[in-house]
């Protein structure tokens, strides 16, 4: 039942059971076993991995055919630099040397206009907190004339 499983993903469990020539009832009782949910756990990781690594294979010959092709590409004179380029800068992506995004420096030109509006919300009795806690501060250190107004007025 584990080897039908694993070589017909995403099948529906009836063609299971009439393949095998059980009822679908005791084909689920089965499955649903604490056993067979082991070993069949325990399987599908061994046949994943193994998965994974032939397809890690298959794209890196692929990739470095690429690579090579690419070579001969960009050692003719005759090809536009901005393909070069291109290529150069998808490449680094790929592989991971590119800009996240996050603190990296947004180069802006003479036309471009940024605008940020950031939203923030705050919880009910955060603010009122807030400003209670500042009005008490501003009052010790400046007099009751000077303090910051209560959130009443």
């Amino acid at each position: 039942m584990i080897d039908w499983l694993l070589s017909h993903p995403g099948e529906k469990l009836s063609f299971l059971a009439a393949e095998m020539g059980f009822s679908q009832s005791w084909v689920s009782i089965v499955l649903h076993s604490d056993t067979f949910v082991e070993e069949y756990t325990k399987r599908r990781m061994v046949h994943s991995k193994e998965l994974t690594r032939q397809l890690i294979e298959k794209q890196l010959k692929v990739a470095l055919k690429a690579y090579d092709k690419l070579d001969l590409i960009l050692e003719d004179d005759e090809v536009d630099d901005r393909l070069v380029l291109d290529t150069a800068d998808k490449t680094a992506k790929l592989l991971g040397f590119s800009p996240s995004g996050g603190n990296a420096p947004h180069l802006l030109h003479e036309e471009t206009i940024t605008e940020t509006e950031v939203l923030r919300e705050v919880a009910p009795g955060v603010l009122e907190r807030a400003r209670e806690r500042m009005r008490r501060t501003t009052t010790s250190f400046y007099g009751e004339q000077n303090a910051l107004p209560s959130p009443e007025g």
